[in-house]
């Protein structure tokens, strides 16, 4: 842990506070027993153990991209991966459980409190209610209400933690329910109606944009990084020399703009999925990685059926 207590000192000095509060927020909505700082040092360790691997291998199996620009391309996609992708696709997976869970825990708490059981009853009965990741969300709550803490302050805590905007207003228009003296039975059954009803929403939404989608993924992870990569390998083909990747006749730049092409393609689409899935670009820098990555290797795999498939002269 010497090492982890370095690196995650050097990134408290290095990182903004404001960076490193939003990480802590979201580590703790996905249960990662780890402080930002020692989870950015971490990452920061792994990101130069790949590195060194992948510039090795590189090496060993003389690819055609040169060791000094791909190690620089594997730090560039896999420190931003790991440090906020990782935990963000992970507190986004969470989230989509909570949410699964919540309108049939509301309905049960507002049985529960009509039958005329208390409010802290009722919260035990959650818990007890296997519920998984939500039951022990709940548990958290009893236990801070135990402490002192006020039901409101406990839910909106609980709404934070989730990551969930849907988790935030639910969880709001409970509290102010209470605030205003409304019977808590039926806000729960109200806001419980509200979910299902956005739940019906987004199946809808993902049903009419599926077609869409699953063209996007197509450009992005085959269609055209196999093409490219296809079309710069038979361009590479010497005459009399046997194939030569980016050589013959093509500059030997071109495999290296054709590879860049390939990647801003692949962001573009990545971004692109997120408007038409979700309506806001920010949720496609979850695609945008994995469809950059995805897209290099195809690339260079299109190469290399190429020189196998060439006769050694021409």
């Amino acid at each position: 842990m010497g090492l982890v207590t370095k690196m995650a000192a050097f990134v408290k000095r290095v990182f903004p506070e404001k960076f490193l509060a939003n990480l802590d927020r979201r580590l703790e909505s996905t249960k990662i027993a780890l402080t930002a700082e020692e989870y950015v040092g971490i990452t920061m360790l792994a990101t130069i153990v790949l590195c060194v691997a992948v510039g090795f291998i590189g090496v060993l199996l003389r690819l055609p991209i040169p060791p000094l620009l791909l190690v620089p391309f594997v730090a560039v996609v896999a420190f931003p991966a790991l440090t906020l992708f990782v935990p963000r696709y992970l507190a986004q997976r969470r989230a989509a459980e909570l949410e699964r869970m919540l309108p049939d825990v509301l309905r049960q708490m507002a049985s529960t409190l009509r039958a005329g059981v208390g409010i802290d009853a009722t919260l035990d009965d959650i818990v007890k209610s296997k519920y998984g990741a939500l039951s022990d969300e709940f548990d958290r709550v009893v236990t801070e209400i135990k402490k002192g803490r006020t039901l409101e302050s406990a839910l909106l805590a609980l709404a934070r933690r989730s990551n969930s905007p849907l988790y935030e207003r639910a969880f709001r228009l409970i509290v102010e329910g209470i605030e205003r003296g409304a019977a808590l039975a039926s806000v729960l059954d109200a806001v419980a109606g509200d979910i299902k009803e956005v739940h019906a929403i987004q199946r809808e939404r993902k049903s009419t944009t599926t077609q869409q989608v699953m063209f996007l993924y197509a450009v992005a992870l085959f269609a055209v990084p196999f093409i490219v990569g296809l079309t710069v390998g038979v361009g590479g083909i010497s005459i009399g020399a046997g194939p030569v990747t980016g050589g013959g006749g093509l500059p030997p730049e071109m495999s290296t703009i054709a590879m860049a092409y390939i990647i801003i393609q692949a962001f573009i689409c990545g971004l692109a999925v997120g408007v038409i899935r979700y309506g806001q670009m920010s949720k496609g820098l979850g695609y945008s990685i994995p469809f950059m990555v995805a897209g290099v290797i195809v690339f260079f795999l299109a190469q290399t059926i190429i020189r196998g498939m060439a006769p050694a002269t021409v």
